[in-house]
């Protein structure tokens, strides 16, 4: 490939990323990405299994540098998660296979489907369809590089914040189990960040504080709220508003016990 278009092609796959992992994740001055953050981007990408508190078998899609960006339904058991990996990497380089949607409060967001019209995953939430075409975009490209099955690390519920390469920084709140059910909105600095970590340990523990929205194909997520009305934290779309129910009470629950 050519200089340019690898250039090009790099700087398309960061574009693609609206918040990053754990990498702190620079731009090279005017020559665009650097091949090692690219390498970082996508050389150790992998699927994560996990399950989940209902019993049931999930996995997610992490970029190279940390961040999720696609998450399954759920299956009842770990093989039939692992046949869902096969699925994904069979559908996802198809560009026709991701629809995007529409969540009745403005938020958008994708889902991949496969050829019978299932849905096989499903995107975080984003603002605007751009970033939600960026977001497809980048999973396509993940895609093209992901090699690795492994189970979700297990250990303490934490908080974990991050730059993204908006050079805007993010938190999420990780489970036990590996799963992550809490995801920030954007911060100018770490410092706003780490104060938006310290509102909703104050605001979680508040049911009063979440808000069950719907999205569309039957599924529904919900949103945590400060006092003042402004959201904090988004989960992830779940197939049911019972589901979404469950997930706010799973997500006081890890709070408590966040570090």
């Amino acid at each position: 490939m050519p200089m340019t278009s690898l250039r090009l092609a790099l700087l398309s796959l960061a574009l693609a990323f609206t918040a990053c992992g754990p990498a702190d994740l620079e731009l090279d001055g005017d020559e665009g990405l650097t091949l090692e953050v690219a390498d970082e981007l996508t050389a150790n990408s992998r699927f994560e299994t996990f399950k989940g508190k209902n019993g049931k078998f999930y996995f997610h899609l992490r970029a190279g540098n940390g961040e999720k960006v696609l998450q399954s339904q759920g299956y009842t058991t770990l093989a039939s998660a692992r046949g869902g990996i096969d699925s994904v990497k069979n559908n996802g380089l198809n560009e026709m296979r991701y629809l995007f949607r529409e969540a009745v409060d403005g938020s958008r967001y994708f889902v991949l489907v496969a050829g019978n019209g299932r849905i096989i995953g499903v995107s975080e939430m984003y603002v605007s369809k751009s970033n939600a075409e960026r977001g497809a975009q980048t999973v396509q490209n993940v895609l093209k590089a992901v090699v690795a099955v492994s189970p979700a690390v297990e250990g303490d519920a934490r908080f974990e914040t991050f730059k993204g390469l908006d050079e805007k920084f993010y938190f999420h709140l990780k489970a036990e189990n590996g799963q992550l059910v809490l995801h920030s909105q954007s911060y100018a600095s770490k410092a706003g960040a780490t104060g938006g970590i310290d509102t909703v340990r104050s605001n979680g523990v508040n049911a009063a504080r979440y808000q069950v929205r719907e999205a569309a194909d039957g599924q529904f997520y919900f949103v945590l709220k400060a006092g003042n009305g402004k959201v904090i934290g988004n989960s992830e779309l779940y197939d049911s508003k019972a589901g979404a129910e469950a997930g706010i009470e799973a997500t006081q629950a890890v709070l408590r016990s966040a570090k």
